[in-house]
């Protein structure tokens, strides 16, 4: 027989899942808020980070397409 037919066990395990869920509400609603300022780093770290990226990605394929071209140059 599974161990989850037995109806005692899936409602225990039901409850105990709920009485989590509770515990974990009542300790998000008692946390204090937090601040905005982590978000905002997050921003500014992706905003300037992005043109950075997109250079490198840009200069990766100038490289590649140069380097696939180097045969074609000398002949093989």
């Amino acid at each position: 027989m599974h161990p989850w037919q037995d109806d005692r066990r899936r409602f225990a395990a039901i409850d105990e899942q709920n009485r989590l869920n509770e515990e974990l509400a009542e300790a998000d609603r008692s946390a204090k808020p937090r601040g905005g300022l982590g978000y905002l780093l997050f921003l500014g770290a992706v905003i300037f980070f992005k043109p950075f990226a997109e250079y490198c990605i840009e200069l990766y394929g100038f490289v590649t397409s140069y380097l696939h071209g180097l045969p074609g140059m000398f002949g093989f």
